[in-house]
């Protein structure tokens, strides 16, 4: 596989996601707590902005938490050219890169598992909310729930992401990797 491929699927998931998010749905809750649709939008797009800056060897302490300045009828297409600059980005990197993540110096590698992780997680989050199918393609939840020890260390729990949440047996990877995470339908 593609180093970045699971990245730039669930980029692409996230986008057709965001396409099929109508008006009525921005002011809905989200299985992220802190989040609305509107807002998780946002978030997403920071966190696409975090991950083009960690690709081109940027600061990403400046970037919000969550992006404010995008219509409302814009995320979608903000996000799919953000998503086609992260591409070309990481594709220039090499798995054993370093790279300066958010969360610290790490490879490549494990720098895109994370934002991997972090992209699937909410986009599960914006598919529950808006009634969208909410499990990622191509198996990415289940490579994600291999390596999310590894990039999401126990020193970013109540910074970075919540503790874990119970989750059924019978619950999907998708949701499995959101309840890992922090997050909860209820």
């Amino acid at each position: 596989m593609e180093f970045g491929q699971d990245y730039f699927t669930a980029l692409n998931w996230v986008t057709a996601l965001m396409h099929a998010t109508s008006a009525a749905d921005l002011d809905r809750p989200t299985p992220c707590k802190d989040f609305t649709v509107r807002t998780l939008q946002g978030h997403l797009l920071g966190t696409a902005h975090r991950g083009l800056g960690t690709a081109r060897g940027i600061s990403t302490r400046a970037i919000p938490h969550v992006i404010t300045d995008v219509p409302d009828a814009g995320p979608a297409a903000t996000y799919a050219e953000l998503a086609a600059e992260i591409r070309a980005a990481w594709l220039e990197l090499t798995p054993d890169d370093q790279v300066t993540a958010p969360w610290g110096p790490c490879t490549a590698l494990n720098a895109a598992r994370g934002f991997t992780v972090e992209t699937v997680t909410h986009g599960w989050d914006l598919a529950v909310a808006t009634g969208q199918p909410s499990e990622a393609p191509d198996g990415i939840a289940d490579r994600c729930l291999h390596h999310a020890a590894t990039v999401i260390p126990d020193r970013l729990r109540g910074v970075m992401y919540a503790d874990p949440v119970p989750a059924a047996a019978t619950t999907s990877p998708t949701e499995q990797l959101a309840h890992l995470l922090g997050h909860d339908r209820s």
